[in-house]
């Protein structure tokens, strides 16, 4: 994810009616053109699931950026997530996922008149899709052309209020990571301020599946005293070993975790130093924290030896809106945004990488298998930079 998400709106209740592209609650600095606004009826492709696209242009070469040319018309491409080289899948608007098999391209519909915010899996088997009508999808993994998706759950069964499950009052996921298929966690809108005094949390864990539906519980993020569940919307999720879970969002609001535990999480509010919006979040091996967003925001987190985290911001080469980060290495990590945004860290300086000529759409997310193999989608963009080129053929 993951990916935030980015048409700025300033009522959380247009969550729910709009199949927006990208959409986070709060102020329009970000906001991207109504454009990006659509739902699958408003687009003429009506292909089938399962359709398989031709390679990439042959300008797309090895160790550079280049962009992979998609015969149909894709209003936004919204999430991106992989495996690895060989299995690496696109999610956006209208409806669709891309499965690329280091082959070739297959396209498949979601069974959604909605924009696909995202998508993230735990491995080949367990691959999750999530939109604009407050529903998560699952799939198994592909197999031939077809990628199975089925409707797992929607977020209207998660709401918790006195110690109840309640089914009326639904809440849009924005981001999802874990560390496996029973340690999956799913980051949303806050629905507070919209539904009056129902209080809706925004965090939630799944610890497997129970009678063949995902064991989603609630994940209160506020503090030990607060007395009520926090009113705040989380954009993005990210974690590893050395760090633990983090989640970043509106405001500036920050909290980590060790993890979940039993049936509970205690989240540790950190102050990230701005109260611009973030988001996005990744976390680096050496237990670094980075996190972006709007207004050219980069904050970097590092850890004291009392196991304190305190945040600097870092300068960063654009004035952009920030949308997503990923890395793979303290000294190697990379950053997207609007019109055309692509920033990479070396361990000193943020440097804009400039090696694509013409790139002016807003970028939304980006993942990389490896350093040679890294992807980024975007309003009607899908690059690709590799140590080799994309074949030409379908083999």
């Amino acid at each position: 994810m993951g990916s935030g998400i980015h048409a700025r709106l300033s009522l959380v209740a247009l969550l729910v009616t709009a199949g927006v592209a990208r959409v986070v609650a709060s102020c329009a600095e970000s906001a991207p053109p109504a454009d990006g606004a659509l739902d699958a009826g408003d687009t003429g492709d009506t292909a089938e699931s399962g359709t398989v696209l031709p390679p990439p242009a042959d300008s797309c070469g090895a160790g550079t950026w280049c962009r992979v040319e998609l015969p149909f018309t894709a209003v936004s491409l919204n999430g991106i997530w992989g495996s690895g080289p060989e299995d690496v899948w696109v999610a956006g608007n209208p409806h669709i996922t891309i499965h690329w098999d280091g082959k070739r391209f297959v396209r498949t519909t979601v069974d959604t008149r909605k924009a696909l915010f995202g998508i993230w899996g735990s491995g080949k088997g367990d691959i999750w899709a999530f939109s604009t009508s407050q529903t998560m999808w699952h799939s198994q993994g592909f197999d031939g052309d077809d990628a199975g998706w089925s409707r797992s759950s929607e977020t209207t069964g998660l709401n918790h209020k006195d110690g109840g499950l309640h089914d009326d009052r639904p809440v849009p996921i924005l981001a999802m990571w874990g560390t496996s298929a029973s340690d999956v966690w799913a980051v949303g809108a806050s629905m507070f301020s919209y539904y009056g005094s129902e209080e809706v949390p925004s965090v939630f864990h799944c610890d497997g599946w129970r009678d063949g539906e995902p064991n989603w519980q609630p994940s209160d993020t506020s503090f030990a005293d607060a007395g009520s569940p926090e009113q705040v919307s989380f954009n993005a999720i990210h974690g590893n070993a050395s760090s633990g879970v983090w989640i970043v969002g509106n405001g500036g609001k920050t909290r980590y975790s060790t993890g979940w535990n039993g049936d509970r999480t205690a989240w540790t509010p950190v102050n990230s130093n701005t109260s611009r919006n973030l988001n996005a979040v990744w976390c680096s091996p050496d237990a670094d924290v980075w996190a972006a967003g709007e207004g050219a925001t980069m904050q970097r987190f590092t850890r004291a030896d009392g196991g304190e985290y305190a945040a600097l911001t870092v300068d960063v080469p654009t004035t952009a809106v920030l949308r997503a980060l990923w890395g793979f290495a303290a000294d190697d990590v990379w950053a997207v945004g609007d019109a055309g945004t692509i920033l990479h860290w070396d361990g000193k300086a943020w440097s804009a990488d400039g090696s694509i000529q013409g790139l002016t759409e807003d970028l939304f997310a980006i993942w990389g298998s490896s350093k040679d193999d890294i992807w980024i989608a975007g309003r009607g963009v899908l690059l690709h930079k590799g140590s080799a080129s994309l074949p030409r053929e379908i083999k």
